[in-house]
């Protein structure tokens, strides 16, 4: 018996058994874009199946997995587009390097809530003590941290509040910019309630915070008397 006896009704049904073998690699795809990717070729194969086998053709079959694919293909779509910067503005892909642990759309998703402004006189972010009610992250420009009579100047990109809006605790410090300085806004509450609806976007933002947080541990000065120390013994002077 020739093969293509063996499958049933010759090429045609050959079309049926790569679907599946698509299908079944799709199923084993931890990854989404290629999970999809297979999906939608089982589905083209299956839609060419359809047309093939018979005559007429599957119409029904056809018009039903047809829109099953133009979802899956839509889809698709929405998560090339998660993944590419090709969509962010000029001033947005200055500043995304600085959030390397989220994808380009949910960058743009943090953006929409974010008030980009500069610092036209010296201006207070955070008071010692005091509730933290917006998220901040500086550009560039010089940050003045004052924690009791201690005092310190930094030159560098960060975030300002993020110990406070993870923990909910008062701000550690006073966090004052120099003139000039650029930096980012956002109202905390509108931040947690977008999180709160995009958990991926939830884990990345606070793998981003903690990473800040991190980096200010490994890199800070103490500025105060008895400074605390992380379990390591590093001084710790986050904001």
């Amino acid at each position: 018996m020739a093969f293509w006896d063996y499958l049933g009704s010759g090429p045609v049904a050959a079309l049926v058994y790569l679907a599946f073998a698509f299908k079944l690699l799709g199923f084993t795809a931890r990854d989404e874009l290629k999970w999809r990717g297979l999906m939608l070729t089982a589905s083209l194969l299956y839609l060419a199946y359809y047309y093939l086998v018979a005559e007429p053709p599957l119409w029904d079959a056809i018009v039903t997995n047809g829109l099953l694919a133009a979802v899956n293909l839509g889809m698709i779509a929405i998560v090339l587009a998660e993944r590419s910067a090709v969509f962010l503005s000029t001033a947005q892909r200055l500043i995304y390097p600085h959030f390397d642990r989220l994808t380009p759309g949910q960058f743009r998703s943090l953006m929409r809530l974010a008030n980009l402004q500069q610092a036209m006189a010296d201006t207070r972010l955070t008071t010692e003590g005091a509730p933290v009610a917006h998220l901040h992250f500086v550009q560039e420009g010089q940050t003045i941290i004052r924690k009791g009579d201690h005092v310190v100047t930094l030159s560098r990109t960060g975030f300002v509040g993020e110990l406070a809006f993870l923990t909910g605790a008062p701000a550690t410090a006073t966090v004052t910019l120099a003139p000039g300085a650029r930096f980012l806004t956002w109202q905390t509450e509108d931040l947690k309630r977008l999180i709160t609806r995009r958990p991926a976007l939830a884990n990345a933002l606070m793998a981003q915070l903690n990473i800040d947080l991190a980096i200010k541990v490994a890199t800070s000065h103490p500025i105060a008397q008895e400074p605390a120390t992380d379990p390591c013994g590093a001084p710790a002077t986050p904001v």
